[in-house]
């Protein structure tokens, strides 16, 4: 049973005012140009999120006007913003696209996951490096292994096959460490796998930009993420 933790539901927007509020310039994962938008309606959003927060029960004004923000999610708002790398966790199928950020500060660890049917962000509290390792192996749709005659691709028709098993029901499962001690981010090392009709394939990209793959059993697929993540 997972133990009991606060959950925060937040818009993109709740996060980048809550962002800016607590002394952080941008954060992770959320690609919101507002640089066109007038002082005005600037204003009159971040004033709207404050109220949106305020009802969440999330921030508290006091008297003198002054925002005090959750302890919890001010922590968390100030790990992900000041970050100098974090875990990004991928999810695609032919219809949707899926995400889930993980951040890690000394002792602390968070999660946010975007929900793209409501576009709500959920964020919350993570026990310990298990429950990190867990909540990513948990994610990815692995399979039990099945007997199958596997036919030969050749390489440089494998971009190909990612595309047409995406429009035939496959998923694509990755999990990527991202750098971003500059303005830009940088994908340190990745994990990919595609899993389509009861069989895996871990994906790797060459130099010269083409797909390789190599099969997985479930035993392989746990063990290959398991060693991923132990990585410091």
């Amino acid at each position: 049973m997972k133990p009991e933790r606060e959950v925060f539901e937040l818009q993109a927007l709740e996060i980048i005012y809550l962002t800016a509020l607590t002394g952080g310039n941008g954060f992770p994962g959320l690609m919101i140009d507002l640089e066109g938008e007038s002082e005005l309606k600037l204003r009159s959003l971040m004033d709207a999120q404050m109220r949106a927060l305020e009802l969440k029960g999330y921030v508290e004004i006091d008297f003198m006007g002054r925002a005090k923000v959750n302890e919890l999610l001010h922590k968390c708002i100030g790990i992900g913003s000041n970050c100098d790398s974090y875990f990004c966790q991928y999810g695609q199928t032919n219809q949707e696209v899926h995400r889930t950020y993980y951040f890690i500060q000394d002792e602390y660890r968070f999660e946010l996951t975007h929900h793209p049917e409501t576009n709500i962000y959920k964020m919350q509290e993570i026990y310990g490096l298990h429950e990190f390792m867990f909540q990513v192996i948990e994610r990815f749709p692995l399979v039990q292994d099945r007997d199958s005659h596997e036919a030969a691709i050749e390489e440089q028709h494998l971009g190909e096959w990612v595309e047409l098993s995406l429009l035939e029901g496959a998923v694509i499962s990755s999990i990527a460490e991202i750098q971003c001690r500059s303005e830009e981010a940088h994908i340190m090392r990745e994990l990919v796998m595609l899993i389509h009709e009861g069989q895996m394939w871990a994906l790797q990209r060459a130099p010269e930009d083409q797909i390789s793959r190599i099969t997985m059993t479930l035993a392989t697929a746990i063990e290959e993420l398991c060693l991923w993540l132990q990585v410091e």
